[in-house]
């Protein structure tokens, strides 16, 4: 039995044995207060009941026909509890009425009613402090119902004390007023009891939960901003629902990581929680090179871009120039129509713009290939002497064979104070280097790295 369930049960016998106590007295002493109290521990037993129910039926898992769970049994066993609340409280005001309107009645305050109604303060102190307590940690509406439900008859009992000590100094209608205080106290709590528990079965919003959702989401890195959030509690769970705006360059698999660092987030923030998240493209603080590159991704056909670069001339004129790779087997005619597209999709992403597309062919497979080292030291040799004219003694080069094509591949030392403009600079230099050195080669590619 859960720790929710066992209060719910302890609470449910102290009811009982409250309320056969209080009647006992009651009808022994005339008192319409004692009266009034065993009234209302008899409903602390019957909504005790209903708590336990409630609780139980609350931590049932999710099922085919409760997808999101049984939680808001509690809310309802917290509604059903005000309204029998309220049903007994106008019960014993119209009772306390009709007593004072009588003269008061014949109240015999003895000694044993004070004992008995010292011992139900203690119980319901108890009570109310255990309940509270468990309630506010799980976030349970049924305990905290009860609570409030306790609370309430701590404040009843102890204006029954009054009550009976103002018969005892020989004012008779003391008792009535009791009953008529502690009729007020009773709907008092079960007009606040109902409010909450209607709130919570309406999904209102908890008053500045979401804009402190909406903070922790837009610290998360990756969030460029957030567009919305909807929150609702029930069963002392919070359910979030979280719109946030990701660079539309971000890729599918980082912006699913940066979905679950914000539900990690707000979860550890607010606690237990169901968060969903929706991503949606944004461009807010994008660069122009960005804005091309996300432009080109809306182009069925394109592979990918490169060398972006976008020239200005009194911030009226613009061009935008870029190396475009598409499949190497697609013919020119279709080739043509993509890139047409693509410089279409920039000029609506910048408005009136000149593009420029260099085309290169992609194959994004494995390509076979052989170094030809052994076979051909002397184009090794040759290439190697072309690099380190260049970049030094410290520079490595191997050379490959790919069916026709000829690919030198080097790395060579950089400076790790460069700019990356300037490393790219010496590649450059290496690059044109061996070109010159080896009129045959196809490709050269050059590595740069600042050991």
């Amino acid at each position: 039995m859960s720790t929710a369930r066992r209060t719910a049960l302890l609470s449910f016998l102290a009811a009982c044995g409250l309320a056969a106590a209080k009647l006992v007295v009651g009808l022994a002493t005339h008192s319409l207060g004692i009266l009034a109290e065993a009234a209302h521990s008899g409903l602390d037993a019957a909504a005790a009941l209903l708590s336990l129910y409630a609780v139980g039926v609350a931590e049932r898992p999710p099922d085919e026909r409760h997808q999101y769970g049984h939680g808001k049994a509690q809310h309802l066993g917290a509604l059903s509890e005000s309204v029998a609340l309220a049903a007994v409280a106008l019960w014993i005001g119209v009772e306390a009425m009709l007593r004072l309107r009588s003269g008061g009645g014949d109240v015999q305050a003895h000694w044993y009613a004070y004992v008995l109604l010292g011992g139900v303060l203690a119980v319901d102190a108890g009570r109310a402090t255990v309940s509270m307590r468990i309630g506010q940690r799980e976030r349970n509406a049924a305990l905290l119902a009860s609570a409030w439900h306790f609370i309430s008859d701590f404040a009843g009992t102890t204006a029954v004390i009054i009550g009976l000590v103002l018969v005892s100094a020989g004012y008779p209608r003391g008792d009535a007023v009791a009953a008529l205080a502690v009729a007020t106290l009773v709907l008092v709590a079960a007009t606040r009891l109902a409010a909450q528990n209607v709130d919570a079965l309406m999904d209102r919003a908890p008053s500045g939960l979401g804009r402190t959702i909406e903070q922790v989401a837009r610290a998360v890195p990756g969030v460029a901003e957030v567009r919305s959030v909807r929150v609702r509690e029930a069963a002392g769970e919070s359910f979030a629902d979280v719109v946030i705006g990701v660079s539309r360059l971000e890729g599918l698999e980082r912006s699913h990581q940066t979905m679950d660092n914000v539900e990690d987030a707000v979860r550890s923030r607010i606690g237990p929680a169901q968060v969903t998240v929706h991503v949606e493209p944004s461009t807010v603080s994008e660069a122009p090179n960005e804005r091309v590159a996300a432009a080109a991704l809306r182009v069925p056909g394109v592979v990918e871009v490169h060398n972006i670069t976008v020239l200005e001339h009194d911030s009226t004129e613009r061009a935008i120039t870029l190396h475009v790779r598409l499949p190497e087997d697609m013919l020119m005619r279709d080739a043509a129509r993509t890139v047409e597209q693509l410089k279409q999709e920039i000029r609506s992403e910048f408005g009136v713009a000149r593009v420029y597309a260099h085309v290169e062919p992609s194959a994004p497979g494995a390509h076979p290939a052989r170094d030809i080292g052994g076979e051909h030291p002397e184009i090794v040799s040759a290439a190697l002497r072309a690099v380190r004219s260049v970049a030094g003694s410290d520079a490595e080069v191997v050379v490959y064979r790919q069916g026709q094509r000829l690919l030198v591949v080097t790395s060579v030392p950089g400076q790790p104070g460069d700019t990356v403009r300037e490393s790219h600079a010496v590649a450059s230099r290496v690059e044109d280097a061996v070109r010159e050195a080896l009129a045959s080669v196809d490709d050269v590619i050059v590595e740069v790295s600042a050991t």
